[in-house]
C-alpha cells in the first residue's frame, strides 16, 4: 500500500491543532517503535522488537513532522488475525490518532476477508469500549466463549 497524508484539526486546545499525519503501511524502525512504547510507560528490548517484527502480517505507522507517534500492527496465520500494539504517543493522545490506525487496521482486513478469515483483539482492560466502536464485542456473549490466557500450573 502507498503511504498517503491526512490532516487532523483539533480546536479543543489552544492554540487550535492542525497537523499532517503520514500514514505509513509498515512497521516502525525499531528505535522508533521502543521510543513509543517509553512514552506511554511500555518496555520492549530490542530483541522482542526484532521478532514482533518478524511476525508481524500487516502494520501501519503514523508520523507528524518525520516522528512516529501512534502504531499498530496485525499478527496471523491466513486465516486468525490478532491485533496488537495499538499505541499513541502520550503527547499526541486524545485527538484520534489510535481512531485512524484502527481505521486503516480494519479497512485491510476488509481488502483480505473471506469466509474463512476471523479478526480478534485482545482489549486491554478498560479499553473494551473503544474497540466496540470498530465493531468488535466482547467475549463472552450469545456465540462464543470467554477468550483466556495461560498462566501455568
Amino acid at each position: 500500500m502507498k503511504d498517503k497524508k491526512i490532516v487532523i484539526y483539533n480546536n479543543k486546545i489552544s492554540p487550535a491543532l492542525v497537523k499532517t499525519i503520514v500514514i505509513k503501511y509498515s512497521f516502525p524502525k525499531n528505535n522508533e517503535f521502543i521510543k513509543l512504547f517509553n512514552s506511554v510507560g511500555w518496555e520492549r528490548t530490542y530483541k522482542r522488537v526484532c521478532e514482533n517484527k518478524k511476525h508481524s502480517t500487516f502494520s501501519v505507522s503514523l508520523y507528524i513532522d518525520k516522528e512516529i507517534v501512534g502504531m499498530g500492527r496485525v499478527v496471523g496465520d491466513g486465516a486468525y488475525f490478532t491485533i496488537y500494539d495499538i499505541v499513541v504517543d502520550k503527547n499526541y493522545q486524545g485527538l484520534g490518532l489510535g481512531s485512524i490506525v484502527m481505521h486503516e487496521i480494519v479497512d485491510w482486513y476488509k481488502s483480505i476477508q473471506d469466509d474463512d478469515t476471523f479478526l480478534y483483539v485482545n482489549a486491554s482492560k478498560n479499553r473494551e469500549r473503544f474497540y466496540e466502536k470498530f465493531g468488535f464485542r466482547s467475549r463472552p456473549n450469545e456465540d462464543v466463549g470467554a477468550g483466556m490466557k495461560w498462566y501455568g500450573e
